[in-house]
């Protein structure tokens, strides 16, 4: 006698997939979904120097200290540091950055930089800061400009060690788009 087997259950557990899969299907049709837009392009990031970090003129005693400049161009002096109101303006740098809005930028330096005298001395620059965060989310249309002022802290040394005249340098500042 030959028996005849017949798998019901596995029959019977393939149509209630079936229904599952299906009704997944008709509640994600029925519900609106959203995802996140793409960027507007192009996806440009414009950057241009509007002016200069400048410390001002400044005398100092015997023991040195340090002239601080904040991102709102106020300067701060600290030790024996004599700061003259006479010669050019004190000021922050100022950077101009034109991207879409929402673009997240992080600025990105070397931790410090030397100056060079013309005495041929050298003077500290570090500890920039910034009227932003470090990384930010520009937020002005992208025909307009989102101002970024950095200012920083001169170590200036004893007297004989930083002799009188003018120091200048280059400060590379990079703006990255993330």
């Amino acid at each position: 006698m030959m028996k005849e087997y017949h798998n019901t259950s596995r029959t019977h557990l393939s149509k209630r997939a079936y229904k599952w899969v299906l009704l997944s299907f008709l509640l994600v049709g029925a519900l609106p979904s959203f995802a996140q837009e793409n960027p507007p392009v192009p996806i440009e990031v414009k950057v241009r120097t509007a002016r200069f970090l400048n410390f001002g003129k400044f005398t100092l005693g015997t023991a040195g200290g340090n002239v601080i400049v904040a991102p709102n161009s106020l300067r701060t002096q600290i030790g024996e540091i004599y700061l003259l109101n006479i010669g050019p303006t004190v000021s922050s740098a100022m950077y101009e950055v034109t991207a879409n809005p929402g673009t997240i930028i992080t600025i990105s330096h070397p931790d410090s930089f030397m100056l060079l005298g013309s005495s041929g001395d050298q003077i500290l620059l570090d500890n920039l800061t910034y009227s932003v965060p470090k990384t930010f989310i520009t937020t002005a249309p992208s025909t307009s400009i989102n101002e970024i002022e950095i200012g920083g802290t001169l170590h200036i040394g004893n007297i004989s060690g930083n002799g009188a005249g003018s120091y200048s340098g280059t400060i590379a500042i990079t703006f990255i788009q993330q």
